[in-house]
């Protein structure tokens, strides 16, 4: 019998997350390691608090994410958020700007220019 033990959930780790409000760095960090849910491809959660902004958290599946949503806890519901008189559910990423033909080509899933999200827009 196999006695290895698998660690899911990592606690304290570094995230190319930022907060998708102010882009400060967040704090209370968790990487949650899902495994390969299908053929050849690994997929994590990352998860991080801002300070002033609260929690966030995003998927990664070999790809960098799309978008990173605000929640109310560590791999919890998302949770609706008002920015500048705006409601948010989540954030878009660089990543969901690029063309159907640029997200096809081979990157490092963590790299940070990919991870951030757009300036919100002013409120009006």
């Amino acid at each position: 019998m196999d006695n290895t033990t698998f660690q899911r959930d990592h606690l304290g780790v570094r995230t190319p997350m930022r907060c998708p409000v102010c882009g400060g760095a967040l704090v209370e960090t968790m990487v949650r390691d899902i495994g390969g849910v299908t053929h050849d491809l690994t997929w994590q959660l990352h998860a991080g608090r801002c300070p002033e902004h609260g929690w966030f958290q995003t998927e990664v599946i070999s790809k960098p994410p799309r978008e990173i949503f605000a929640v109310n806890k560590p791999f919890g519901t998302a949770r609706r958020m008002v920015v500048d008189g705006r409601e948010y559910f989540s954030f878009t990423t660089a990543w969901n700007e690029l063309s159907p033909a640029e997200q096809r080509q081979r990157v490092d899933p963590f790299d940070p220019k990919w991870w951030r999200t757009a300036p919100l827009p002013a409120a009006r």
